[in-house]
């Protein structure tokens, strides 16, 4: 099995660097993600058009440092297939319920570093979708935090899988 492809100093440059983005920036990498991996892109969006509008944006977000994280790590990557990526939203139900099942709150956790192909990007979304920010506060609900977590989940382990070997 191959190590993470994206360190924890990755990460943590890619959100802060997104972060500082402009608007037109932002706009312009999303659009970026929908041509790279389209499928997976549609995938993000169709999963995450039932939860609430808010939360909804915190989602695309997210996806959008996530991707641009892959994007840093200077690994190509092959387009994934709606089978590839249903199956690992299938791989990923029982991930997402042992968690629940743990009586994980929806606050801030460490998740095992076993527990994902890509710890640091798993720590960031747990992250964003917990942090609380007095400035811009944004009211994720339990159903909602869980459905973005496993979303999320499966966009990090199919871009992990995703990487060319050649």
């Amino acid at each position: 099995m191959v190590g993470p492809l994206i360190s924890p100093e990755v990460m943590e440059k890619t959100w802060q660097a997104v972060g500082a983005m402009q608007d037109a920036e932002i706009k312009r990498r999303q659009a970026l993600c929908g041509k790279e991996q389209d499928e997976l892109t549609a995938f993000v969006f169709a999963y995450l058009s039932d939860v609430a509008p808010e939360a909804m944006g915190l989602g695309l977000y997210a996806h959008l440092v996530v991707i641009e994280a892959f994007r840093r790590s200077g690994v190509q990557f092959r387009k994934l297939k709606p089978g590839r990526i249903e199956s690992t939203w299938k791989d990923n139900f029982g991930f997402i319920n042992e968690l629940r099942a743990a009586g994980r709150p929806r606050a801030p956790f460490r998740l095992g570093d076993e527990l994902s192909s890509e710890p640091a990007v798993m720590q960031y979304v747990i992250d964003a979708l917990t942090e609380e920010n007095e400035d811009d506060p944004i009211n994720v609900s339990d159903d909602d935090f869980w459905r973005i977590l496993h979303v999320l989940k499966t966009v990090s382990d199919c871009m992990h899988s995703a990487q060319r070997t050649r």
